[in-house]
């Protein structure tokens, strides 16, 4: 009887072992558009990571709807770790942004933390000419209401809420202009078809370094090593500092060994000292391992749908 029993099993088994995870490559969705930050850093993080597990790590660009497009995709794929999404904080206030009926913790599996940042406030050349500091900036904008221009990467994205916040504390009435990604928001400020923006010091800080940027503060509540004679927000009397991450979610079902799988190989490509230095460079924190638990991702979402749903409501924030 026993032996019958084995037999049953080892066809079984035998398909378990030869099913080992990963045996194909992995799809690393993103809500934004190639080029941004978060594309940059899916690109060196899934490298190494690529190098770790023996299979390739595509990076799938799927921006649109504020995240949801990316979002949509990922609750649509097998929960079988074959597709993750790299997605921001700004995830935890999409259910607040499109009425949406999902969950953003409940719905999802958190795997891990990859990085996190503040924003940076910046002006481009032409407009440097009239203010090159934050006291400056808010007179010119305070005598010029509804006639200066500020953009964001999409409405609803971590720039925009971080932008309204900003705007709100600092009682000023400028006009929103969103676009479709981070790349095309610089290209726009740039050529001063908006005067100012949020974003990352991955794109601005070689804007900054090659004359087409000017720097004005940091969203933070410390300054930035990397640009340290840029004061924050708080110095300059503005209550302004938000910490956003950027961290990957499975979809809800996945087993629970192939979330410690995943966990843990995040957790030993972002201890490489060329992908942490790399990403330090770029001006992001990087979590140490012990510190990158799902708890603690989960609780940050929770912490952000927490504090910024409420500002999507109150201001009416619609997707594009």
């Amino acid at each position: 009887m026993v032996a019958a029993v084995l037999s049953f099993l080892l066809p079984s088994l035998d398909s378990f072992a030869q099913a080992k995870f990963p045996n194909r490559p992995i799809r690393a969705l993103i809500p934004f558009a190639a080029g941004g930050g978060t594309d940059v850093v899916a690109r060196i993080v899934g490298q190494r990571l690529s190098e770790q597990i023996g299979q390739p790590v595509l990076v799938e660009p799927r921006p649109g709807a504020g995240g949801a497009i990316a979002v949509n995709d990922l609750m649509r794929a097998e929960p079988d770790g074959y597709t993750l999404l790299l997605t921001t904080s700004s995830h935890a206030t999409l259910p607040a942004l499109n009425k949406l009926s999902w969950h953003p913790v409940d719905d999802f599996v958190p795997i891990a933390a990859v990085y996190s940042y503040p924003f940076l406030l910046v002006t481009n050349v032409a407009s440097a000419s009239r203010f090159r500091t934050v006291s400056e900036f808010l007179a010119h904008a305070r005598a010029n209401p509804g006639k200066l221009n500020w953009g964001s990467s999409g409405s609803g994205g971590p720039q925009h809420l971080t932008g309204l916040q900003f705007l709100r504390l600092a009682k000023l009435s400028m006009v929103h202009v969103p676009y479709r990604g981070n790349g095309p928001m610089i290209a726009a400020l740039t050529a001063n078809e908006i005067q100012v923006a949020f974003d990352t010091q991955t794109l601005v800080v070689p804007q900054i370094e090659a004359g087409k940027l000017v720097p004005l503060a940091l969203a933070s509540e410390r300054r930035s090593s990397r640009l340290p004679q840029v004061p924050t927000l708080r110095e300059s009397g503005l209550d302004v500092a938000i910490q956003i991450t950027n961290f990957v979610l499975a979809p809800r079902g996945t087993p629970a060994p192939i979330q410690a799988f995943l966990n843990r190989e995040l957790a030993s490509a972002l201890a490489d000292p060329s992908v942490r230095s790399r990403l330090e460079a770029l001006g992001h924190t990087v979590p140490t391992p012990a510190d990158n638990t799902v708890l603690a991702v989960r609780q940050h979402i929770e912490t952000f749908q927490t504090t910024y749903s409420a500002l999507v409501i109150e201001m009416g924030i619609k997707t594009d």
